[in-house]
């Protein structure tokens, strides 16, 4: 089967995307401040893998376990919050919670849309 091509994405859908990436680097870089040397950047990148794996398991569209709205908006915000903790425990605190501040905007307007 060949690939789809993906239908309605907007600028909305891009900085979501980005807001995703953001997400992987921030607990990446907290990560790193919690140790130093080679033991931070296997934290970070542990706790990258697990955000990966809980946003393809519950939020990725191509998933076959992909929560409903509200629902997933509310898993959403929870792993975004857990993230700005992980940031401030790292010692990235304003990152931590502008991520978490602009995160859950672009994916409550990408809610509505939804809705």
């Amino acid at each position: 089967m060949p690939p789809q091509k993906p239908q309605d994405l907007g600028p909305l859908d891009a900085v979501a995307f980005l807001c995703e990436i953001a997400m992987v680097v921030i607990l990446v870089l907290a990560g790193h401040g919690f140790a130093d040397g080679w033991r931070g950047w296997a934290v970070g990148a542990f706790l990258a893998m697990v955000a990966v794996g809980i946003w393809a398991q519950w939020m990725a569209t191509t998933s076959p376990r992909r929560l409903d709205l509200p629902t997933r908006f509310v898993v959403q915000v929870m792993l975004f919050v857990t993230v700005a903790l992980y940031a401030a425990a790292g010692g990235l605190a304003l990152v931590g919670i502008a991520f978490a501040v602009i995160a859950i905007a672009v994916f409550w307007a990408l809610a509505r849309e939804d809705a």
